[in-house]
């Protein structure tokens, strides 16, 4: 793998990372959270970098792991780089909503995002790899332990209750 996984932006993606993945095991509903708001801001930082700065995503074709990566990089995808940035986008986006939610669609979405996970962990350093590995496990986990309420309803729960006597 070419590029420096060890960069200090590398080593804070891992370690956070790290600590969703232990999260995950000890504090789902919070890992929930963070899984959701990660994947809400990866979307808004690829969709405005997408149509303000398309041509950076050209640097990941130095740092693939994997030559097929490089070929379609430096091939059709540099030719359409805001199309497939800006879908992109928009799954992180609806990953993202839908981890907050419950059933099926929570469910699916972890789902989707263990596969966008694993897909973008052949971008090497460009992904922060083996961040994006960490992260796929850490939503396998969330998977297994199952959702049982909305991250909103969780949320939006009164800290106080009346006493039934009063």
């Amino acid at each position: 793998m070419r590029g420096n996984i060890f960069s200090p932006e590398s080593v804070l993606s891992n370690a956070i990372s790290l600590l969703l993945l232990i999260l995950a095991f000890k504090r789902p509903v919070t890992a929930r959270t963070l899984m959701s708001i990660l994947f809400i801001g990866a979307a808004c930082f690829n969709g405005y970098t997408a149509i303000m700065h398309p041509e950076t995503y050209m640097t990941y074709a130095d740092l693939v792991a994997i030559p097929a990566y490089e070929t379609f990089i430096r091939g059709n995808f540099s030719r359409h780089i805001t199309t497939f940035i800006l879908t992109i986008a928009v799954a992180q986006l609806a990953i993202g909503i839908c981890i907050a939610g419950k059933g099926a669609l929570t469910k699916t979405a972890l789902a989707g995002a263990i596969i966008f996970l694993l897909a973008i962990a052949p971008l090497g350093a460009g992904s922060a790899f083996p961040c994006t590995v960490v992260l796929a496990a850490a939503c396998i986990v969330l998977l297994i332990k199952g959702q049982p309420e909305t991250l909103v309803r969780i949320y939006g729960r009164k800290q106080w209750r009346r006493h039934p006597s009063m």
